[in-house]
């Protein structure tokens, strides 16, 4: 093997300088962490927005449940009861239509609010007209929560 030009002599491959070994050794040992890491990470964040999409799922569900037992306990006359539930539906929703990510969730969820008033006020004085209100009231929770009206 020949000199260089300045003089010095070409180091063998077999006898890189140490700093060099680690270096390399570094940048593997990161690589094999990234390789193991990420397949797991993206997994976990897949995972955590099925959970939340569930959650949410869930909270529309029991203000479906909400509604129709509202309807429930009016036909049954139990207007004091009805107008328990109908506040707790009311809150509900306004909790939901505050945390909608897009705008057409929350104008649904806004429309079924606007029925709250006449409600409550019916509940009070026992009015059995309180009914339609209801009906709608039921109807309009199922489109804003994406159940069809429909049995």
């Amino acid at each position: 093997m020949g000199a260089e030009p300045d003089g010095r002599r070409p180091i063998p491959v077999g006898k890189r300088p140490l700093k060099n070994r680690i270096m390399f050794a570094a940048i593997v040992l990161i690589l094999t962490f990234l390789a193991g890491f990420l397949p797991g990470y993206v997994k976990r964040q897949r995972q955590e927005r099925e959970l939340d999409a569930a959650r949410q799922q869930h909270s529309l569900a029991q203000v479906r449940d909400l509604a129709a037992l509202a309807y429930l306990q009016a036909t049954r006359k139990d207007y004091g009861m009805a107008a328990g539930t109908s506040s707790r539906l009311f809150n509900r929703v306004r909790e939901l239509a505050n945390q909608a990510p897009d705008r057409v969730g929350r104008k649904s969820l806004e429309e079924v609010l606007s029925l709250r008033d006449p409600i409550t006020a019916k509940l009070a004085a026992g009015n059995s007209e309180v009914l339609s209100d209801l009906q709608t009231l039921l109807m309009k929770t199922r489109e804003a929560t994406g159940s069809p009206s429909g049995g």
